[in-house]
Parts: C-alpha cells; sequence; structure tokens
C-alpha cells in the first residue's frame, strides 16, 4: 500500500503529463540511396540524371556522329518523389554544330532501352511527353531548301512505354 501511495505522490509532484521529445525537422535531402523507387541512374532528386554514369555509357555507346560530336542536350526530369516506376526518361544528343543531328536515348527502371530511331534526324524536338510517352517533331528538307529553313513536315512520332518495351505510331521523316 505504501508503495502505490509513493507512486500517487509521485505522479501529483510531477504532473500528469507525459514529457517526450520530437526531433526537428530538417530540410536536408535524404540519399538517392536512401529513397524509395530510385532506380539505377538516378540523382540530385531526378528519376534519370543525365551525368550518370548509365547516361554516360548509353551516350558512349552511340554511332559516331554524321558530323561533330554528341553531347547531352534537353533530359527528362522526373523527380524521384513522384516516383520512378514504369517512367519512360528520355535525354537528347546532338552534335551541337550549325544543323545538328540529334538521337533521342530512353531509358527505364534504370535500363537503357536504345534510341528512339537506328539513324539520327536533323531538326527533331521534343513536343510533348508524359510519363509513359514522349512526342518528336520532325522537319526536313526538300530539293534545295536552305538548311535554315525546312520545308519538309512537320510530322509526329509518338514512343511509348509499355513494360520494358517501346513502340512508335506514326511517320518517320524520310532518309536524305
Amino acid at each position: 500500500m505504501a508503495g502505490v501511495l509513493l507512486a500517487a505522490l509521485a505522479v501529483i509532484a510531477t504532473g500528469c503529463t507525459a514529457t517526450t521529445s520530437t526531433p526537428a525537422a530538417t530540410s536536408a535531402p535524404v540519399p538517392v540511396a536512401e529513397q524509395r523507387d530510385a532506380p539505377n541512374g538516378s540523382a540530385n532528386g531526378r528519376c534519370f540524371d543525365p551525368n550518370s554514369a548509365l547516361a554516360q555509357a548509353a551516350l558512349a555507346r552511340l554511332p559516331a556522329a554524321p558530323v561533330g560530336t554528341w553531347s547531352v542536350g534537353e533530359t527528362s526530369n522526373d523527380p524521384i518523389s513522384g516516383g520512378c516506376d514504369g517512367l519512360l526518361s528520355w535525354m537528347m544528343a546532338d552534335t551541337k554544330t550549325n544543323h545538328p543531328y540529334t538521337q533521342v536515348l530512353l531509358f527505364t527502371g534504370g535500363t537503357y532501352l536504345g534510341t528512339a530511331t537506328a539513324d539520327p534526324y536533323m531538326f527533331t524536338m521534343l513536343t510533348a511527353h508524359t510519363r509513359t510517352s514522349i512526342s518528336l517533331t520532325y522537319h526536313w528538307t526538300v530539293g534545295n531548301d536552305p538548311m535554315c529553313c525546312p520545308q519538309g513536315g512537320p510530322s509526329t512520332v509518338t514512343f511509348t512505354l509499355n513494360g520494358t518495351t517501346v513502340t512508335a505510331k506514326g511517320q518517320f521523316p524520310p532518309h536524305a
């Protein structure tokens, strides 16, 4: 009985509130390795990072450019926080010449899938993208068109991810 009385007095003396401490919230980013669904090739909070070993190895696998050398151009910019599963990531490789050739490299789940087309094309623009598709619009020179002003096209091809396979729908430009 004396033990119960002492316990009751201790509660009265200290009050009836529990004292717990909550760690202060931090704004430091979580390392990619600790983020859920961060695939190979992700970094800096993005599902695909053009500076990753995956991106650089894929760029190195391209055949020699028709003119100049391949350089990284525009890339997908999907945040890891939005989820990376089932995502089609892409990277444009351009020759950075007066009239650049372009190849579009495709990735999903930390894997390089290949290029959108077997051969590079000039006058290629990314005109739309979703989590599972990209649309490329092509123009081309016709006859004696000056290189500044291609009259061919436009023609749009949409590339859609289905699992680990990409299908193309649309009309490709003619080969030179």
